[in-house]
């Protein structure tokens, strides 16, 4: 039941990635924030990935029972990469938001939270 109901809070936090309307053209995120409900544990991950070399750099804010914050910067190139993954207790609430910043795209912010 744990592993069922963390991967459809997953789900409901992922929400649309990839390709969003700008003004008359679509960009893509070259960054994305997935959730990842496992039993007794739910996992945050920064992954991204990019058709052409693209320089990307990110901030990773969680707030709730605790507070991490992971920063960096990264060079995308072709398949996914993994950039941060951070793990909190199934059951815990939490605020995540991803701040990006990518050559050649205009700054983003997505975030997830958990469906407490």
């Amino acid at each position: 039941m744990n592993g069922l109901f963390g991967l459809l809070v997953g789900l409901i936090c992922i929400g649309p990635v990839g390709k969003e309307k700008d003004g008359m053209h679509i960009t893509t995120r070259p960054l994305v924030l997935d959730v990842i409900g496992d039993g007794p544990t739910t996992t945050l991950i920064v992954a991204g990935s990019a058709p052409e070399l693209k320089r990307v750099r990110y901030s990773l804010v969680v707030e709730g029972q605790s507070y991490t914050r992971h920063a960096g910067s990264a060079t995308l190139y072709g398949e996914r990469q993994i950039i941060s993954r951070v793990r909190l207790q199934a059951g815990e609430r939490w605020t995540a938001t991803l701040m990006v910043e990518a050559e050649g795209n205009p700054p983003y912010r997505l975030v997830r939270t958990s469906a407490h």
